[in-house]
């Protein structure tokens, strides 16, 4: 019997990577091109987007010696279910369950270069009349169920906050089985906007980052005790005055500038998820270093949990692999 695979997209803002999954879900394949949702923006059409999906699909299969009846089927998460992606899909409503997540797959033709269904998966949002607390997210819905299902695996964990740090560093409650809460920051984004066009370009500009977890202490200190804006200016203070290494200054940066998310996820903890005690950070080593030490002293964080993300792994392969083998 001819052995099948399965295609999985996984479609952010400025890339996009094609996965090639055997019947077991390992990893065959990987194919990467430089386009996403921005370029559909962009252009002023998704064009470009399935151009490039098209690419990866022949790549793909030129690279494996495969035919296209090799592949039984193509699923896609992230920002391809945005307006600026290949179909927009509405956002889930939480709490929500993995098993709903799958039943709520959506299932698209593409008719114009590809020629065949993809499997969507649609992003997730909060529902509130407060504009105070509306979260979204596209494309992490994935890797949270992926990660959370290596984590029950291991620990005996069920409430649980799930930070992915990021252009929007997503903050997940999961309770169970079940999606319960959002926090979406901007600190990915503001990081790098702050790094380009302001005068704090030369504190946080560095060849190789590295941390000095006392100086991260200092601006999470500072950031409490001063506020966002005057914190962050004694960044530049420092360097004008020549106080701290360019190591130490750096990390104070981080500290200010990342220490927003815990604020947030205290106040939730507080207000909203009192059973939630444990953060789990998916991430690189110098995230996970640079948040648990954020946290460091947290009165509703007992504990920081650390799952590391690779070129090898991939929680949304993962996650997808979950999804499937429930959905109907």
């Amino acid at each position: 019997m001819a052995k099948e695979y399965l295609l999985y997209y996984d479609s952010g803002t400025t890339n996009t990577r094609a996965y090639l999954l055997d019947e077991q879900f390992q990893i065959c394949s990987v194919s990467k091109r430089e386009v996403g949702s921005k370029d559909s923006a962009i252009a002023g059409s998704n064009r470009v987007l399935i151009q490039g999906l098209k690419e990866l699909y022949d790549e793909i299969l030129a690279n494996n010696s495969l035919k296209p009846t090799d592949i039984s089927a193509i699923y896609a998460s992230g920002m391809i279910t945005s307006p600026y992606g290949l179909k927009e899909i509405p956002h889930l409503p939480i709490p929500i369950t993995v098993q709903d997540m799958a039943d709520s797959l959506y299932c698209f033709h593409e008719d114009t270069l590809l020629h065949r269904d993809i499997y969507l998966v649609p992003g997730l949002k909060t529902v509130n009349e407060d504009f105070s607390f509306v979260n979204n997210m596209r494309g992490e819905e994935i890797e949270i169920i992926g990660a959370m299902e290596e984590l029950q695996s291991v620990s005996d964990v069920q409430d649980v906050a799930l930070i992915m740090p990021g252009s929007h560093t997503h903050v997940t409650y999961m309770r169970g089985n079940e999606v319960a809460g959002i926090i979406s920051n901007i600190s990915g984004e503001l990081f790098y906007a702050v790094k380009k066009d302001t005068i704090l370009a030369p504190v946080l500009t560095v060849d190789k980052p590295e941390l000095d977890k006392e100086m991260v202490r200092k601006g999470v200190e500072n950031l409490n005790r001063f506020g966002f804006n005057r914190a962050l200016y004694i960044c530049h203070a420092m360097r004008i005055f020549e106080q701290g290494t360019p190591v130490e200054r750096f990390s104070y940066g981080e500290g200010v500038i990342n220490g927003g998310v815990r604020q947030s996820l205290e106040y939730y903890c507080q207000h909203f998820w009192p059973k939630c005690r444990t953060a789990v950070l998916v991430s690189d080593e110098f995230m996970y270093q640079l948040f648990s030490t954020i946290f460091e002293g947290s009165p509703w964080i007992d504990r920081v949990l650390w799952m590391p993300i690779s070129e090898k792994k991939s929680y949304a392969v993962s996650g997808l692999k979950k999804i499937v083998a429930l959905k109907k």
